[in-house]
């Protein structure tokens, strides 16, 4: 998939945005965060007294009116650590802009990259050791495309309604208590830094308060009306129109001060990778001299070795592999066994030999795999019914394990992929000369 920057809002954004509010698709509290900026509160104080025990005409004061003030209050939240594999195209992490205030607001919106170092997201310490491998958008949690709205999860409608840097780079109009739901979308390197396990990249999303668009008049300074999309300042003087406090609480990024009209927090990209390991044990399954493994066989010349190799993926993996091939060049001093005998029918002082001995496969291979960590379903010197009937093959001394097409009745089908928590096993047999 291949991305374009773009320099400035995606053409329409802003009337989508407009729109989008309108038909729901924002979330709209129904209680406004107090009393509505531009509300006029007016009231009298009335008298009530007597001359001589006769009531007199009640005395009503002049009416003390004024008009609510502005308070700005954006908070941006998030705080999430996604869970990310590597080479992965369209990862997210889920942020919301709400307007805490009491007027209809805009903002402008900024996602960024963090430097290298520890932070904190979500009160659990993370360490940024590298940058996306794409820019970072910001896209709608909209349910586009026939997904769930404000999921916290990358529909393919959200991803393909929002296929380019920067993404939604505004909000046109945000109602008092009101709630945008956001993503931040990028893809995750195929090599180096952000493609191991534990690799993090820790990203912010920034909101700066604007005056909408359009403007909400009952809400704002009459006497000079603000100029719609423009940043909202804090106003000096009290007055007896609409003034501006700004009200929000000091932000994640450098420079966001408390009381300014923006806020920031922090998301973050956490990739869990396959976490692989190989062994390889020999098993003497029958010597010339002892016979069978039932009697103590020895490594000597003519003993036949079985070897199991087994690769496991860790149950704190946070994701599948998938296998290519193992090779194993045998050593000079070793001759295949290409019906992987079982060693049942050597007797002690009588032939240890692949004609000689009870064949598990036709193909000299067997192989298991299941869940779990630990090979408990295999032990030398396996099993009949562990027969590879495809994708293991010898030439001369060259072993070669294709797991795309390895195949077998215990094995299952060809299928390469090795699930977290899970192992396979893949062994044969060789003679010692």
């Amino acid at each position: 998939m291949k991305f374009f920057t773009k320099t400035g809002s995606p053409p329409g954004y802003i009337a989508w945005l407009f729109g989008a509010m309108l038909l729901g698709l924002i979330s709209q509290s129904a209680l406004a965060v107090g009393t509505t900026s531009g509300t006029p509160i007016s009231n009298q104080a009335t008298l009530s007294y007597t001359v001589s025990s006769v009531a007199q005409t009640p005395i009503t004061s002049a009416a003390a009116t004024f008009t609510v003030d502005d308070k700005v209050n954006v908070l941006v939240a998030g705080g999430v650590i996604t869970n990310v594999s590597p080479n992965q195209i369209g990862v997210a992490t889920p942020f919301t802009v709400t307007n805490n205030g009491n007027a209809t607001q805009g903002y402008n919106l900024a996602a960024a990259n963090a430097t290298s170092g520890a932070y904190t997201v979500n009160a659990t310490p993370i360490t940024d050791n590298f940058d996306p491998a794409t820019a970072l958008r910001i896209c709608l949690d909209d349910g586009s495309g026939g997904g769930t709205a404000n999921d916290g999860i990358l529909q393919a409608g959200e991803l393909a309604a929002c296929p380019a840097a920067p993404g939604v780079t505004s909000i046109a109009t945000l109602a008092p208590g009101a709630t945008v739901y956001l993503l931040v979308v990028t893809d995750t390197p195929s090599s180096g830094a952000g493609s191991n396990n534990g690799d993090a990249a820790v990203v912010s999303l920034k909101a700066t308060t604007l005056w909408p668009t359009p403007l909400v008049p009952a809400e704002e300074n009459t006497g000079t009306p603000p100029t719609a999309g423009a940043v909202v300042t804090a106003s000096g003087a009290n007055t007896a129109d609409v003034d501006v406090v700004l009200a929000d609480a000091a932000g994640v990024i450098a420079g966001d001060a408390a009381s300014d009209g923006v806020h920031s927090t922090y998301g973050a990209f956490s990739v869990s990778s396959a976490v692989l390991s190989v062994t390889k044990v020999a098993t003497v399954i029958c010597d010339p001299v002892n016979g069978a493994i039932a009697n103590n066989p020895k490594f000597i010349p003519g003993a036949a070795v079985q070897y199991a190799i087994t690769i496991t993926n860790a149950a704190t993996s946070g994701a599948s592999a998938t296998l290519s091939q193992i090779t194993d060049a045998l050593n000079a001093n070793l001759t295949f066994d290409p019906n992987l005998i079982s060693g049942a029918g050597a007797t002690p002082n009588t032939t240890c030999t692949s004609a000689g001995g009870t064949s598990l496969s036709a193909t000299g291979f067997g192989a298991i795999r299941g869940t779990g960590t630990t090979t408990s379903t295999y032990a030398a010197p396996g099993a009949a019914g562990e027969a590879v009937t495809a994708g293991a093959t010898v030439v001369g001394q060259n072993v070669t394990i294709d797991f795309a097409t390895l195949a077998g009745t215990a094995y299952g089908a060809a299928d390469a992929v090795l699930p977290a928590n899970s192992y396979i096993t893949v062994y044969f047999n060789a003679f010692v000369q």
